[in-house]
């Protein structure tokens, strides 16, 4: 008997005739007409694209193995996860509980006792009374600095060894010493001069040791005991005391180590070897100050080791009337020290050359210091006048020519109303190197 059915233009699944959607896709069969067949329906062969469709026929088209892997891999990470979950647990209660147990105290403290008090009389309390002060003591006055004039001594210089740092004593002593005129001074006559007051720098700690003090506190054990406490055992010394024949020196303003080299009658190689911890840079020893170059670091307050010069003291005859009247002393002028250029310095072509010099005695109204400059080569020489103790030679006196020429040079005490010449400096040469121009 034959059966009316619809097939699917999709899928070509049978559907019965009454139906509308496919049962196998859901295609639309409204417009599908049904057939008939008089023999059974035979099975065909899926030929569907699963792409096309929907998911759950791909799902379909799992097999059974496939679905068993599927649930066991499931329940593999499932597991692996509890697993964590519990570590993670179990480390962070273990954790908790160790600090828990570091809280608690291990031990029960000791029990301090408390201050057990004695009952009794009180203390007796005791007041300091104050240190009489001792009497003051006499105050002894120094006697008078005397110097004998040698050959070659200013009024100045004198002054000057007997520690005075201001000139305005100067009046003072030639008042003393009847002296009309400070240039004037006569060899072997004996000057008067007195001792400066001591003065307290406020900033020093210490108070001012006199010359006649020196030697009693070195002799004295205990001066010598205070002097090795207070001495400072970072400064670069030799010793904390002096030795027989050395003083101290105080370094005043505007004091070098060539005012204090001509105050103690020394030189800068002296100076030198009593203070080794002050540097002497660029000094030349074998001149008297150490040459032009040298250069000797001091400040005002420093504490230097100087010589310490023996004093001639005589005592001062008492005037009776009948006494020979003493002739005018001569008057004495030191020789100006040459300082630089050094001898046998060189000079670039059209470089600037200045002559320097050290004063030793005050010039007068009527004097001057003359410069004389000879050219060596040429036989050409030079002079001028100046009040200054510099001089800075033209370049006109300098070589016109491209050759390298000797020039000796030499500073005098001229006096000009007479137009005498005294007291020369030592001569000192130095080369100076043309300016390469022939002259016309």
């Amino acid at each position: 008997m034959s059966e009316s059915f619809k097939v699917c233009p999709i899928c070509d699944t049978r559907n019965k005739r009454q139906a509308v959607l496919c049962s196998s896709c859901g295609t639309t069969l409204t417009n599908v007409a049904p057939q008939e067949s008089s023999q059974p329906p035979q099975p065909t062969e899926a030929t569907y694209d699963y792409r096309l469709g929907e998911s759950d026929l791909a799902e379909e088209s799992l097999n059974h193995a496939g679905r068993i892997m599927s649930v066991v891999l499931i329940l593999l990470i499932l597991a692996s996860a509890a697993v964590v979950a519990f570590h993670m647990l179990s480390t962070r209660a273990s954790d908790s509980g160790a600090a828990d147990s570091a809280r608690l105290p291990t031990a029960k403290p000791p029990h301090i006792a408390g201050p057990t008090v004695t009952h009794g009389p009180p203390t007796a309390t005791y007041t300091s009374s104050p240190i009489p002060t001792p009497p003051p003591t006499d105050t002894l006055t120094p006697s008078p600095c005397l110097r004998k004039v040698a050959a070659g001594d200013s009024l100045i210089a004198i002054v000057s060894r007997c520690g005075h740092r201001n000139l305005a004593i100067l009046p003072t002593v030639m008042k003393l010493n009847g002296i009309t005129d400070e240039t004037r001074i006569q060899i072997g006559q004996e000057i008067i001069v007195p001792l400066p007051s001591p003065t307290r720098d406020p900033a020093d700690s210490e108070a001012p040791i006199a010359e006649n003090e020196i030697d009693s506190a070195s002799a004295d054990p205990a001066a010598e005991r205070l002097a090795l406490l207070a001495f400072d055992p970072f400064a670069p010394t030799i010793t904390p005391t002096l030795l027989p024949g050395l003083m101290w020196h105080i370094v005043q303003p505007d004091e070098n180590m060539i005012v204090i080299a001509l105050q103690y009658e020394t030189n800068a190689k002296a100076l030198s070897d009593l203070n080794p911890e002050i540097e002497f840079s660029l000094c030349e020893f074998g001149l008297a100050y150490g040459g032009p170059e040298c250069t000797v670091p001091l400040q005002q307050g420093q504490k230097i080791r100087v010589p310490a010069p023996t004093p001639t003291i005589t005592p001062v005859p008492t005037a009776s009337g009948s006494e020979t009247p003493t002739p005018r002393p001569t008057a004495t002028f030191n020789a100006p020290i040459a300082q630089s250029p050094p001898d046998g310095a060189f000079f670039a072509p059209r470089e600037q050359v200045t002559l320097r010099w050290v004063a030793t005695g005050r010039l007068s109204s009527t004097d001057a210091y003359r410069v004389l400059l000879s050219n060596l080569d040429t036989g050409t020489s030079y002079d001028a006048e100046t009040n200054e103790l510099f001089f800075i030679v033209p370049s006109e006196w300098g070589p016109n020519d491209e050759n390298s020429q000797h020039y000796s040079w030499q500073v005098s005490v001229l006096n000009k109303i007479t137009g005498g010449i005294s007291h020369s400096s030592q001569a000192r040469a130095f080369l100076w190197q043309g300016v390469g121009q022939s002259s016309s």
